[in-house]
């Protein structure tokens, strides 16, 4: 026990949990009172040089076969200088790790909030187990008893407090889930503290499906068994008060619908309230100091927020094959697209500013979800810095509010292109149109990019005839079908590009002509597929002898595909 000592002590009847005894000291009335199993052991009484002459001769007299007890000597406070002294005598004697029972009913007015503000460092820092804090309310009674107050719940007040700021302040619900380890050991009580270290680990981990299915159980199920533990078990005044705060913390987190069953994320709809949700998280992880996990859920949220803006509540949005790669492809190409000016105006003001943001926002979340294992230092680098201020601009001034804006890249006239190359035999290309329209319709053929030398492409308007093409033909021209190396495959290819933008679907033909006709199909492939475009890949066969294909080259050979639909998302 630790009790304050004063001097001139009177003649008082105590008063605890039915039970009474009258004597001057009130720690010895205490003694006396508490039950045999919380009883302390031994005594410490800070006491000033005159309250030890006076009860502090008295209280070793009269505890003297009962338990130790031990007088600490301690200044009166009256000078700027005693509050440190009287708290390093308090901290100093008192052993880390014991169970503490406290008396403050004697002493100066001011010891008490003294010894007050020492139990709150015992208890965080030195785990110091507080079981009663005791003012003897003297001649308070009725019939003149002086009851014992515990005040203990005064002392849990600020960690709930403290508990609660972190929360808000930070996202980790950790200490009310260690708090909730304190007292009954009931399975409801288990599932809340369980409830909280999930909480916690969802908001901290950036997982804010998960963090809305927690917030929103815990908000409408849980809330009024947290107060009657809060109410009840710890009985700490403005009990209500502190459960209002957590609803208030929790609700723009939670979910709003059911989430119940197996699979309920799978049926979680895409909505402008939802992303919204999602945007609070992500300010709040700014704003807490949690970069790293705010960059990865931006991320994700721009994905997001593309499938919204061109699909609406779309079901399969977490989809990332079916939906969120071609999101993240378009975004990819309104960068890739901005960085190249002689495409730069295809784009509008808007979607170069996309771009930037998209090119930044990854390499800052790749930065981080490395752990810095590149060659950049993360921390405190000027060109980090700006990128990070440039994403944190954009965010707060476009997307934040989740904004309506075009994501079809202009200027280009849509539609199917077929690139084909075309040899010396003819019938490749034939076969390479009807294989589109077995794909999709030949009507729907808006250009057809023919890879061609200036002597093959003269038998290209024959083949395309026969195929009953009626769209527009652009040919790219090899000056060495032959001989021609990676400066020729660039060129045709840079060619190529401002007629794959805005592209409904790029059909590519790999087979026919030279080695290095092959070599620019493939080149223009992965520009489409760059640009954000649908992208399929397919070669011929036509298994008639050499002779029989040049003496009736339009038959159609057999195609088969190397990219499948589902695959050529961009």
């Amino acid at each position: 026990m630790l009790t304050l000592l004063g001097v001139n002590s009177k003649q008082t009847r105590y008063r605890l949990d039915g039970r009474e005894v009258e004597t001057d000291l009130a720690p010895v009335a205490l003694l006396e009172l508490l039950p045999a199993s919380e009883r302390p052991e031994r005594v410490l009484a800070l006491c000033t040089a005159e309250a030890k002459e006076d009860t502090g001769r008295k209280l070793i007299k009269r505890l003297a076969d009962k338990c130790d007890a031990k007088l600490i000597d301690v200044p009166s406070g009256h000078d700027q200088e005693h509050v440190e002294q009287f708290l390093r005598a308090v901290t100093s004697e008192v052993p880390d790790g014991v169970d503490l029972t406290v008396d403050i009913t004697h002493g100066f007015r001011h010891f008490s909030f003294l010894t007050y503000a020492g139990l709150l460092y015992l208890a965080e820092l030195r785990s110091v187990r507080i079981y009663g804090v005791y003012y003897g309310l003297l001649e308070y009674g009725e019939d003149g008893s002086s009851p014992f107050l515990d005040l203990h719940p005064l002392l849990e007040l600020p960690r709930w407090t403290r508990a609660l700021h972190t929360l808000s302040t930070t996202g980790s619900a950790l200490p009310i889930a260690d708090l909730l380890s304190t007292g009954s050991k009931d399975q409801p009580r288990k599932g809340i503290r369980e409830e909280f270290r999930d909480l916690s680990e969802a908001y901290l981990a950036a997982l804010p499906l998960e963090l809305g299915e927690r917030a929103m159980k815990v908000k409408d199920q849980r809330l009024k068994a947290f107060g009657r533990i809060l109410r009840d078990d710890h009985h700490l005044p403005l009990s209500n008060e502190l459960v209002g705060q957590l609803a208030e913390i929790l609700t723009p987190q939670a979910l709003e619908g059911r989430t119940s069953g197996s699979g309920w994320k799978g049926k979680l709809p895409l909505s402008k309230n939802e992303l919204s949700r999602q945007a609070g998280i992500i300010d709040s992880l700014l704003g807490n100091g949690h970069v790293p996990a705010a960059l990865g859920l931006m991320h994700e949220w721009t994905l997001s927020w593309v499938i919204f803006i061109q699909h609406g509540d779309a079901d399969d949005w977490l989809s990332y094959r079916k939906v969120r790669s071609r999101a993240r492809n378009l975004l990819g190409a309104f960068d890739a697209i901005g960085k190249e000016p002689d495409l730069r105006g295809y784009l509008t003001d808007q979607q170069q500013g996309l771009g930037k943001y998209w090119d930044d926002l990854t390499e800052l979340r790749n930065g981080y979800a490395h752990h810095g294992m590149r060659p950049q230092v993360l921390i405190r680098d000027p060109k980090i810095e700006k990128k990070l201020e440039s994403v944190a601009d954009y965010w707060n001034g476009t997307l934040r509010s989740v904004s309506d804006m075009p994501l079809s890249i202009g200027g280009a006239t849509g539609g199917r292109i077929l690139v084909s190359p075309i040899g010396k035999r003819p019938g490749v290309l034939y076969s390479a149109v009807k294989a589109c329209w077995q794909s999709g319709g030949v009507k729907e053929l808006n250009n057809c990019l023919l890879i061609c030398s200036k002597d093959t492409e003269r038998s290209a308007g024959e083949a395309l005839k026969r195929a009953e093409f009626e769209g527009d033909v652009t040919p790219l021209r090899l000056q060495d079908p032959f001989g021609g190396g990676s400066r020729e495959i660039e060129r045709l290819a840079k060619q190529a590009r401002r007629h794959l933008l805005g592209a409904d679907e790029v059909l590519i033909n790999v087979t026919g002509g030279t080695t290095l006709m092959g070599l620019v199909a493939e080149q223009i492939a992965s520009q489409a597929r760059r640009f954000a475009r649908p992208t399929r890949r397919f070669g011929l066969i036509d298994r008639r002898p050499p002779q029989m294909q040049d003496a009736d080259p339009y038959q159609l050979g057999e195609s088969f595909w190397l990219d499948q639909k589902e695959e050529a998302g961009g």
